[in-house]
């Protein structure tokens, strides 16, 4: 069952936490290291178990389950070349592709770049023992992410094996296997997985999805622990349907828009990842631990960037080839002291980037590798330190404090020169600090916390390529974007049931946006404070032996408070009042689910529904999607000792036509992003041991 209190959570689970017995466990939070009671614990923060995660579900996107989360909100592209647009209290809205302003992590080795973007496709939720959502002033401790953390962490059940599978709509199936074994006490090892593929839900919309994840534990003793993690994942030929202007949903709210299969859109995805992560309390109140990954991702994507757009000299082409290398160090130690505690980290990171750019056609043939138009090497470098300290100065009373400092150096070295396309070389140093502050009272059944900081979020390098004036070299104007946010909030418990309510807000300055849309090239520049009021709420629990429940709402108005104003690639200036709503982000949105089950526990009916405000799609708020409601239905079964299960699912149970997300400022008004119709699912499963 998920929870949306802050049970268990931990970036650095120590090995002796983990050998303790359930109770202990399920009430302590981890952060940085840091562990804490739960009526400790100054902050928001969610945990989804790894049940969850499964039961009844596609396991195929983050999307099935973070809706969970109070303050997350997710906007399911059902576009597998773009992956999902995941908001944190609204950020990463903006996010053309991937998750930006959220760091996303996996058993220690980060999905997301130094530059801030990432991936959620590398989450292996059939693995997952548990996926921890950290918000409000205390998640900036995680660095570069305004937004939060994401973390999810594999566990061991026992020696075991499993295989599943289901076939489902829109030609749509996924067959999975996994193994869990021991080859001595000390040593525990998994493995697991699955193949999925889809003819999408509309035309052009097919995709293909191979992912391995394989997870080794040494414990030697009760108080230290090695492991290791290794992973990948291939989408050989994933079709990209673009988005749809507003004449052409209205028209056909599940079409594509034609220019997706004449020039063949598409990406082809290889991620591969190993890291290692030795933990040790060598003395009693004193532990520490050291651990490093390495990440590979290549990304090849054919665009639908027409042939007279690329005739710019600075244009970079509409093909993307993009490799990237990525490393990094960490390690930490941690002091108990008897009313307080002190953790110290650093971590070091590298990210190598080779990106080249070709047209997408040769002579009269679209969708194809043409002529080579970008050509360049790019280099991030980052250095962190922080420091978390605790001071429980009465016994229900807790304070927690921490400070961040992040190093930062981007490099670029342009080998592409060419007439009217200068050397776009450069490069560019930030050094940002992020600081945070919370306190929290303990009472009988739950604690009110309150906390305030204030973080970062830099440019990616995509953001600094190019210069908004037009001339050749490094975007070295664009400056990191700053957050001051404050929240106050209640949690309590009671019987069976959970339930939390946070209010904040956040004033940003220096937020990154459109400078210029011109000759191929977009840039970037600082403009326009914007502020964000929230609340957000999620109740959990059981009024009755066979009934169940879960809700999470969240209202967040969202807006421009300075105005700013740039250029596209007509030559107009387009203005920005202030006023404005911050495109991509509903104003209310949630979940509810309810549940019936057998008195055996082996039979499980449930409704969900998920609704939404409708979204601004461009800074300008010219236009915006509906609002919607919708409903799915499900069944979960299982055999009362052959270890057989099964799962039938109907999503968007009426057939709601509605836009799933949109693609913020999207230069060809090409904003809305069909949901898919209603859906069936049939699914079965064995697993035995465990």
């Amino acid at each position: 069952m998920s929870a949306v209190l802050a049970l268990p959570g931990a970036l650095f689970v120590p090995a002796h936490a983990q050998s303790r017995d359930a109770a202990t466990t399920l009430d302590t939070v981890e952060v940085l290291g840091a562990r804490h009671a739960l009526s400790d614990f100054p902050g928001s923060i969610s945990v989804i178990d790894g049940d969850t995660l499964r039961a009844g579900q596609r396991q195929v996107s983050l999307a099935e389950a973070l809706v969970r989360a109070p303050g997350i909100t997710v906007l399911d592209r059902q576009n597998y070349a773009q992956d999902l647009q995941v908001q944190s209290r609204g950020f990463g809205a903006r996010s053309t592709f991937g998750i930006r302003g959220i760091k996303l992590i996996v058993d220690g080795i980060p999905s997301s770049a130094l530059d801030g973007q990432g991936q959620a496709a590398s989450f292996p939720l059939s693995a997952l023992d548990r996926i921890q959502v950290l918000r409000g002033p205390l998640a900036l401790q995680y660095g570069n992410a305004a937004g939060g953390a994401i973390v999810g962490e594999t566990g061991f059940d026992g020696p075991s094996a499993e295989a599943e599978g289901w076939v489902g709509s829109n030609s749509s199936a996924r067959v999975a296997a996994g193994f869990e074994g021991a080859s001595s006490e000390a040593w525990q090892w998994r493995a697991l997985g699955s193949f999925f593929t889809t003819d999408g839900d509309r035309p052009h919309s097919s995709a293909q999805r191979s992912q391995l994840d394989a997870i080794a534990q040494y414990t030697p003793d009760d108080n230290s622990r090695l492991r290791i993690v290794a992973g990948g994942l291939s989408q050989p030929y994933t079709d990209d349907p673009l988005g749809l202007t507003r004449a052409q949903w209205e028209r056909d709210p599940h079409g594509t828009d034609p220019v997706a299969e004449q020039f063949d859109t598409r990406k082809k995805i290889d991620n591969a990842q190993v890291g290692a992560r030795w933990e040790d309390e060598y003395a009693h109140g004193r532990e520490y631990w050291i651990g490093g990954y390495g990440v590979t991702r290549d990304v090849v994507q054919y665009l639908a960037i027409p042939i007279a757009a690329q005739r710019a000299p600075s244009s970079a082409g509409g093909v993307i080839d993009l490799g990237r290398r990525s490393s990094g160090i960490d390690a930490g130690h941690r002091w108990d002291f008897e009313r307080s505690a002190l953790t110290l980290g650093v971590e070091s990171g590298w990210l190598n980037e080779q990106r080249r750019g070709y047209e997408n056609f040769v002579g009269t043939q679209l969708g194809v590798r043409g002529a080579l138009r970008r050509d360049e090497d790019n280099r991030i470098r980052s250095n962190e330190a922080f420091v978390l300290g605790e001071l429980r100065p009465a016994e229900a009373w807790t304070l927690l404090g921490a400070v961040r400092h992040a190093n930062l150096r981007f490099e670029s070295d342009d080998h592409y020169i060419a007439p009217g396309n200068g050397d776009d070389s450069g490069t560019l140093d930030y050094g940002e600090t992020a600081a945070a502050l919370g306190v929290s009272r303990a009472f009988d059944s739950g604690e009110v916390f309150a906390s305030v900081g204030r973080g970062f979020e830099t440019p990616t390098v995509t953001e600094l390529a190019y210069r908004p004036d037009g001339s050749a070299g490094f975007n070295t104007d664009l400056q990191p974007a700053h957050f001051d946010t404050a929240e106050v909030g209640v949690r309590w418990r009671f019987a069976s049931n959970t339930a939390s309510v946070s209010v904040y807000r956040i004033e940003g300055e220096d937020e990154i946006v459109p400078a210029t849309n011109s000759g191929g090239r977009a840039s970037y520049a600082n403009a326009g404070s914007t502020q964000r009021d929230g609340m957000e709420a999620g109740f959990e629990g059981r009024f009755h032996p066979q009934w169940s429940y879960a809700l999470t709402a969240n209202w967040l108005r969202a807006r421009f408070t300075g105005p700013f104003a740039y250029r596209v690639t007509s030559g107009a200036v387009q203005v920005v009042d202030a006023g404005n709503r911050i495109p991509g982000i509903p104003r209310a949105d949630g979940y509810a689910e309810l549940a019936w089950n057998t008195h055996d526990g082996r039979t499980v009916a449930a409704v969900e529904m998920r609704a939404s405000d409708g979204v601004p799609t461009d800074d300008r708020n010219t236009d915006a999607s509906d609002g919607y409601a919708t409903l799915a239905l499900r069944l979960q079964w299982r055999a009362a000792a052959s270890g057989w299960y099964g799962f039938a699912r109907v999503d968007n149970v009426f057939d709601r036509d509605y836009a799933g997300s949109v693609i913020v400022n999207e230069g060809n008004a090409r904003y809305f992003e069909p949901a898919p119709g209603r859906g069936f699912t049939l699914g079965i499963g064995w697993k035995a041991g465990g």
